[in-house]
């Protein structure tokens, strides 16, 4: 979520207990984020990533390294790289959750009342 650095921030202010505060905060500092974004990335319907370990980026540079250094055959270097694109983006990359989901409940009685 980029954000201009110029524009003026708004405030929203909500009342959690201190348990639940204590969780949005582990949560938050899970992702490397601070309380505030972290809300705003759930609210705006991001899934946040949780940090993963340096292990985690020495593997992954690791393969792509292997990538560009071995001589493997075309099938399984595009193999590779489908396997290096799926990690970077299932791990690495927010994603937006599908917010169809949060959608309040229709109205009225239900068809099969």
């Amino acid at each position: 979520m980029n954000r201009n650095p110029k524009e003026k921030l708004a405030r929203i202010e909500i009342r959690v207990t201190p348990k639940e505060k204590d969780k949005i905060k582990r949560l938050a500092e899970k992702c490397n984020l601070s309380i505030s974004e972290y809300m705003a990335q759930r609210a705006l319907g991001y899934e946040p990533i949780t940090i993963l370990p340096d292990v985690f980026f020495d593997f992954y540079n690791k393969l792509c390294q292997l990538d560009n250094t071995v001589g493997f055959t075309p099938e399984t270097e595009n193999k590779l790289i489908s396997l290096i694109d799926e990690i970077h983006s299932e791990l690495l990359l927010p994603r937006k959750e599908d917010m169809r989901k949060w959608r309040p409940p229709d109205s009225g009685l239900s068809k099969t009342d």
